[in-house]
């Protein structure tokens, strides 16, 4: 069993008009897997982000725990999000991060 690391997401949004109904079409089955995952110990953390002076909603921000960056990426391809184009796709973004301070 290969050993998990640890990552960091950024799914920003999509920026047309439609995006917020995508998004609250999707939220709860989203919200659901994002429990399953923590549940088994793959979703360390997550939430969506804003802009600290509009408000206004830019994007998820989640830490998984995982064997590989293509694992998280299943994960992601598997959200209610990915499915109902919520999240820009070609800005994701998956980092693996060096802890060095917990």
């Amino acid at each position: 069993m290969a050993t998990k690391q640890t990552f960091v997401v950024w799914g920003p949004y999509q920026t047309d008009t439609e995006m917020l109904s995508r998004r609250a079409a999707a939220r709860t089955e989203h919200l659901a897997g994002l429990k399953q995952l923590g549940t088994q110990g793959f979703l360390k953390l997550g939430g969506p982000t804003s802009d600290p002076e509009s408000g206004e909603a830019k994007g998820s921000m989640l830490i998984y725990e995982a064997e590989s960056a293509a694992a998280v990426r299943g994960f992601l391809e598997k959200d209610p999000y990915w499915a109902g184009n919520v999240w820009d796709k070609e800005k994701l973004e998956i980092r693996l991060i060096t802890l060095t301070i917990q």
